[in-house]
């Protein structure tokens, strides 16, 4: 006897919506056809398994798949077998469609009735270019702040001693000859000791990335619009693009912001409303980009009017954390008209100053 499988297969010209409910070593698969024959299976995450299911629903299947750690293989052999894949987004998918018992059999099938009536809520799928690109300025962005971990470690165990080295730059060479002649006992001595190799390691590491990075990887017209925003270098101006991706799928400004993770939390009731700390479910290298953008920014010696004296009347307020942070909203908006329009940093002020 046939299996509601082999039936749905069967159908030539219906379209099929698949939810894919993916692990690490298997997958929960949930299909439904227009006119609701349904059924759901699961199956190890090995290719010729899954060909099995999906070639004899080529050019006929949608197919949603939430956006967890291990995406990449998957999509890209749906892909290849002309499956319409939509990456759904799982903080949003679970907004919308929430559910007492949560199992893999539930989840799969929420994807694909939501896939089947248009209301999935999808992220975007780079291509494997793309892709490529956003990884390497990813691993270098966690390798930096590997390194400033090390670096603040080192620091911490100097103030637990109240000792104030006597150079500006400690990681220099007369820098690194102090730490090294520093008399702690142990453990301190062999920590401070360990933590420099490893930062000498992390330092070639980053080194070689960043190499890599200037090699392979081109400067489109929009990279280098944004270099002339004050405190944008080709690193930041590439992680921005690769990981803002097409920005016309940002309806707004604030919706951009809010992906960057710039946007406060915030409360309202009764009338009474007030700001909380930075919402921590965004793509957090866009706001480690235009922070350490910001920084950068604050100490250059060209930066433009305008965001001098928004960051210094902040400073004032708020002090120089908050104002920080500010700029690098402040920014990041800049950067948003500027994707929007195909301009450059004085073109889009420009623009702005006219508008109002």
């Amino acid at each position: 006897m046939k299996n509601k499988v082999n039936i749905i297969m069967e159908k030539g010209g219906i379209m099929n919506y698949v939810g894919i409910d993916l692990h690490k070593k298997f997958m929960h698969l949930h299909c439904c056809d227009e006119n609701m024959n349904e059924s759901s299976l699961r199956i190890e995450n090995d290719e010729k398994e899954v060909n099995k299911f999906f070639v004899p629903l080529q050019n006929n299947c949608k197919a949603g798949v939430e956006a967890t750690g291990n995406w990449y293989w998957l999509v890209d052999l749906l892909q290849s077998l002309n499956i319409e894949v939509h990456l759904a987004n799982p903080l949003q998918t679970k907004a919308i469609a929430y559910a007492r018992v949560k199992n893999d059999k539930v989840d799969s099938k929420t994807l694909a009735y939501l896939l089947k009536n248009d209301l999935l809520p999808t992220c975007w799928i780079p291509d494997r270019e793309q892709r490529n690109n956003r990884d390497m300025l990813r691993i270098r962005a966690r390798l930096v702040r590997m390194n400033t971990v090390c670096k603040n470690i080192i620091r911490s165990i100097m103030g637990k001693f109240n000792i104030t080295p006597p150079y500006t730059n400690i990681w220099g060479s007369l820098g690194r000859e102090f730490l090294m002649g520093l008399s702690l006992g142990m453990p301190y001595d062999e920590i401070v000791k360990n933590l420099l190799v490893i930062i000498d390691d992390l330092t070639v590491q980053i080194n070689d990335w960043d190499k890599r990075i200037q090699e392979q990887v081109v400067l489109s017209e929009a990279a280098q619009q944004l270099l002339t925003v004050p405190g944008v270098g080709k690193i930041w101006a590439l992680t921005i693009l690769y990981e803002t991706g097409p920005i016309e799928r940002f309806y707004s400004a604030k919706s951009y912001i809010a992906y960057a993770g710039l946007a406060p939390k915030t409360w309202e009731t009764g009338g009474k409303y007030r700001n909380g700390h930075l919402c921590k479910q965004a793509n957090m290298y866009l706001k480690y980009a235009y922070i350490e953008v910001a920084t950068v920014a604050v100490k250059a010696r060209d930066l433009d009017s305008v965001l001098r004296l928004y960051y210094h009347r902040l400073v004032k307020r708020k002090g120089k954390g908050v104002a920080k942070v500010a700029l690098a909203r402040k920014i990041a908006m800049i950067v948003y008209y500027m994707l929007r329009g195909r301009i450059d940093y004085a073109t889009c002020m420009a623009r702005r100053r006219v508008a109002g």
